[in-house]
């Protein structure tokens, strides 16, 4: 390979992982900003229709949904008090 050839294709290699590489921009929004929005807590009231992908879901009663964060936190706290509350009754 003649040395002006072996210089052309890597003056090419390296303009195709600069252009490769450019491609990957830092985007200027705000991370919370770039976040589906999903409620901590949703309250569902008894007869009233939610449009869902499936179709619309109407409950029977009035229903509580917790969402993944808010359940973990719910049953740490659970846990947490059931644990005192052995503690407690250990010490009697």
């Amino acid at each position: 390979m003649n040395p002006k050839s072996l210089c052309c294709a890597l003056a090419g290699m390296t303009l195709a992982s600069c252009g490769l590489t450019s491609c990957a921009s830092v985007s200027s929004a705000p991370p919370a900003s770039r976040q589906i929005y999903q409620p901590r807590v949703l309250r569902l009231a008894a007869g009233q229709p939610v449009p869902t992908r499936d179709g619309a879901y109407a409950p029977q009663t009035d229903e509580t949904w917790h969402s993944p964060a808010a359940f973990a936190q719910l049953e740490q706290e659970n846990l947490n008090l059931a644990a005192a509350l052995t503690q407690e009754r250990n010490r009697k």
